[in-house]
């Protein structure tokens, strides 16, 4: 619970959160604009100026404005990392370790950058455009969404394999030994911590499908000027399919307190049934699992296992979809529903 604010203390926090905000939108705008190639930079430069005034405003609903200041210098006040180090004390945090490679990269961004650091650091933007999100409506319970539609907040990354020979001919030894390290040193470490709040990668897929209900359509021709290709490729699992168990319930909820629904089981919140504070429990999951046959199905799940191993599943992102739909649909009724047709299923 913060403490109660003066009136000049209000004023500045509704000013940072203000400015925060406008900042942090410009850093998407400009990253997503096709005409500017100041893409990284831009990005890198804006969200590290949004966080910093997002955790400032927090900082002085905590401990009074007088906090924002170094101690020694009155007149000048705490850096970016200084702010993150007050607000998330772990600094084995993934929010921490992935803001710390951000903050690299906009002080790199200063003096030289090459465009295939737009390859490298995008899936740390990624994540660091959703944890602002995510964060903003934790600590200030404001939801950026009411300034910008969702899916505005997926970043249009140009992604492009990088090709060491190529960049050998372009670079000079020291800049490609310079990208080579950073890009080893990033890919460790999302391979170690393996989570989304470092490295998040949207993956946006065009299937062919007989059905009509869809946010995108569109049609094979053969005398068209820009050609539709039907293509196999390699998918690796973890990028189709990101979401464990466990975080496919944590999505849920988080799209359930989002959006303020609540769900009922017997006509009681499951809240209060399960004196948790978390509406979707692995209960429910596993109802939505068995009633639409998830885990024989490709488009929502994988078997992660080894051979002879006991069956480890894995989820897509339209696993999750279609749970969140159903639940939006009929939050009163859904989970009594799925327990009935399960269990005659089952008989």
């Amino acid at each position: 619970m913060h403490r109660e604010l003066n009136n000049t203390e209000q004023a500045t926090v509704d000013r940072l959160l203000e400015k925060s905000q406008e900042v942090f939108l410009l850093s998407i705008e400009l990253y997503n604009r096709p005409t500017i190639r100041y893409h990284i930079e831009g990005c890198a430069f804006f969200l590290c100026n949004a966080w910093e005034l997002m955790l400032k405003a927090c900082i002085i609903k905590k401990d009074g404005i007088e906090q924002i200041y170094y101690p020694e210098h009155k007149d000048r006040t705490l850096s970016l990392e200084d702010c993150l180090k007050k607000i998330y004390t772990n600094k084995y945090d993934p929010l921490r370790i992935n803001m710390d490679k951000i903050i690299d990269l906009r002080n790199t961004s200063t003096h030289f950058i090459l465009d295939e650091y737009e390859v490298i650091y995008a899936p740390l933007l990624q994540a660091c455009v959703s944890n602002y999100d995510e964060q903003l409506r934790r600590l200030h319970e404001i939801e950026i969404s009411d300034k910008i539609p969702e899916n505005y907040l997926i970043l249009s990354v140009r992604k492009k394999d990088i090709n060491e020979e190529e960049c050998r001919a372009r670079y000079s030894q020291q800049d490609l030994e310079k990208m080579l390290k950073t890009m080893d040193g990033i890919s460790t470490t999302a391979n170690e911590i393996n989570n989304e709040r470092f490295s998040c990668t949207y993956v946006v897929e065009l299937r062919s499908t007989k059905k009509s209900a869809s946010d995108l359509t569109f049609k094979v021709s053969g005398d068209s000027d820009t050609p539709v290709a039907m293509v196999k490729t390699l998918v690796h699992a973890k990028e189709k399919y990101p979401y464990r168990p466990k975080k496919v319930v944590k999505e849920i909820n988080k799209r359930i307190k989002k959006n303020g629904i609540t769900l009922l089981q017997n006509g009681i919140d499951t809240t209060t049934r399960a004196k948790s504070k978390d509406a979707f429990n692995m209960y429910h999951f596993g109802l939505f699992t068995s009633f639409y046959s998830m885990k024989n199905d490709n488009r929502y799940s994988y078997n992660a296992a080894f051979k002879g191993e006991t069956p480890s599943f894995i989820y897509s992102q339209q696993a999750v979809d279609l749970i969140w739909e159903k639940i939006k649909e009929d939050p009163k009724g859904i989970i009594d529903s799925l327990k009935k047709k399960v269990k005659k299923g089952s008989a």
